[in-house]
């Protein structure tokens, strides 16, 4: 209903397009990465072989030292059994009869003959034995030094080959971090180009009624009403059958812009019913965009992790809903508490006394998140069993700082799920309801006349006409990335609320938001700030 207002404008000049070259660059970094980690790979494989070849010496090392010690035994034993022998043959020498007189003839030997060459016989074979032992022995210890000796030198030669490799592999390191930085600034460059403010169309899914969309193609929906058909063009058309995870990873290259230091809005804009707290709350079975945008958190500490990076984040999380053009805090301890007013601070806007939590885990995000979902103004329309009767602003404040830089970075992620927008004769508000449906149709009136002076690039930007635009203002003054989903429903009966509703994001598409700035702030100095583009 209010894409008349924002038509008014005109559309703005053709963009420079001179920068897209940047894109070649960063499809060239992206090879020169890729060789990169190839030739770390293959240094990485000669390193194990080299400690494969380490083990196998020690193997044999072991074994030789094992048969030393076998033969050392063997040698042992025989010089045992060998003066055992020559113990036997002196007790049969001291065993033998004294000299008779030469007077007598006939004398009887002292010893047999016979044993005597038995042990003569066992004595030669032990010294052939003892011979043959320690001519085995010396070749083996001849051999086991050779072998250490060649394994000192491999052993030297590893240690030498794994000191170059390890100086490789950390360069190839500091290479690889190097081209990840300036293929992040490629990145980001690239998002400017496309634009800092973007636009999605999702389709709400109702299978049971007949349907006013017909998507031509992923940048392209068609709105069939009484025989003519209009056609929008967007960034990106969801259709219906589009997933939760096919939504999230659309936006996912804005939402990780955080973490680099920029300011990253995201609005969900549409009629009563039309799916916008689903995209962006979602079910515990499908949680949204707000849900799946905390596991950032434990992405990014993977991403430090595998990287070996000193980088070290927290996270802070508000929760805030804009009920009747005041501002409620949906975390306060103290319910029933003041309603909260917007200070404004340099070019920065903020919330003096809004609860900010610290958060850990995934699991204390969704934990804040429920409860400040429990504590939003829900009510019953005829559009809708369960419509939000105010704004909801999730803020996610990331600050990261990082010891080798001497940096720190701050981002916040704005996530805003809008009221829909209602006419009063198809809600049949009444009382309550009439007063609430007002204000949303005011503020969401004040939200379409801020797009069209951005459009027009006008002088003066009402952002002040309502405390939503004065609360995004930050948001939608060029200090950060924007990314808007339509929501609209394909139910025929609802075909002037769509057509609407896609004009007023036809219309912003045409907003140009300029560079968004990157807030880095020295970690020793945190008063100073350094913006770069």
């Amino acid at each position: 209903m209010f894409g008349e207002i924002l038509l008014q404008a005109t559309p703005s000049g053709d963009h420079d397009y001179a920068d897209l070259n940047s894109f070649r660059a960063l499809l060239e970094r992206d090879r020169v990465i890729e060789d990169l980690r190839l030739k770390l790979q293959t240094k990485e494989k000669e390193v194990d072989n080299l400690f494969q070849r380490s083990s196998y010496l020690a193997r044999e090392v072991r074994y030789l030292t094992d048969v030393v010690q076998h033969l050392n035994q063997k040698l042992a034993e025989l010089e045992a059994d060998q003066q055992e022998a020559r113990e036997k043959i002196r007790s049969l020498l001291n065993r033998r009869a004294p000299a008779v007189p030469p007077a007598r003839t006939a004398t009887k030997p002292a010893v047999d003959p016979g044993q005597l060459r038995q042990v003569s016989g066992l004595t030669r074979e032990l010294n052939v034995s003892n011979k043959q032992l320690r001519s085995t022995v010396g070749q083996a210890m001849t051999d086991m030094k050779n072998q250490l000796e060649q394994l000192k030198g491999a052993v030297g030669k590893l240690a030498q080959v794994e000191q170059e490799a390890a100086g490789e592999v950390e360069e190839l390191r500091t290479l690889y971090r190097r081209e990840a930085v300036e293929r992040k600034s490629l990145y980001n460059k690239l998002l400017e180009l496309q634009g800092n403010i973007r636009v999605f169309c999702r389709c709400r899914n109702n299978p049971t009624s007949s349907s006013c969309l017909e998507k031509t193609d992923d940048q392209e929906v068609v709105v069939v009403q009484r025989g003519s058909r209009r056609k929008f063009h967007f960034d990106k058309v969801y259709p219906q059958s589009s997933s939760q995870e096919d939504v999230f990873a659309g936006t996912l290259p804005v939402i990780t812009s955080c973490v680099d230091g920029y300011n990253v809005c995201i609005l969900a804009y549409g009629q009563t019913g039309s799916g916008k707290t689903y995209t962006m709350m979602g079910s515990k079975e499908n949680p949204g965009v707000n849900i799946r945008s905390g596991r950032i958190r434990q992405g990014l500490l993977n991403y430090v992790k595998i990287k070996n990076q000193t980088a070290v984040f927290s996270f802070q999380i508000s929760m805030l809903e804009i009920y009747n053009d005041t501002l409620n805090d949906l975390l306060t301890k103290s319910p029933g508490a003041a309603a909260l007013d917007i200070r404004v601070q340099g070019k920065s806007v903020a919330v003096p006394g809004l609860t900010r939590i610290q958060v850990q885990t995934e699991a204390d995000i969704l934990n804040v998140m429920e409860t400040g979902e429990k504590n939003r103004k829900i009510a019953s329309t005829k559009m809708n069993i369960q419509s939000s009767r105010s704004h909801l602003v999730v803020a996610l404040e990331v600050e990261g700082s990082d010891e080798v830089s001497g940096l720190t970075s701050r981002g916040t992620l704005t996530l805003c799920d809008l009221a829909g927008s209602e006419r009063i004769s198809k809600t049949e508000a009444e009382g309550q309801r009439l007063v609430e449906a007002a204000a949303i149709n005011k503020s969401l009136t004040a939200l379409g006349q801020v797009f069209s002076a951005l459009k027009c690039n006008a002088l003066h930007i009402p952002f002040r006409n309502s405390k939503l635009t004065h609360l995004l203002q930050p948001c939608l003054s060029g200090d950060a990335k924007c990314c808007v989903f339509v929501n609209v429903s394909p139910d025929v009966k609802d075909a002037v609320e769509t057509l609407s509703t896609l004009q007023f994001g036809s219309t912003i598409r045409q907003v140009s938001l300029g560079r968004a700035t990157q807030n880095i702030v020295p970690a020793k100095n945190k008063t100073a700030k350094q913006t770069t583009n």
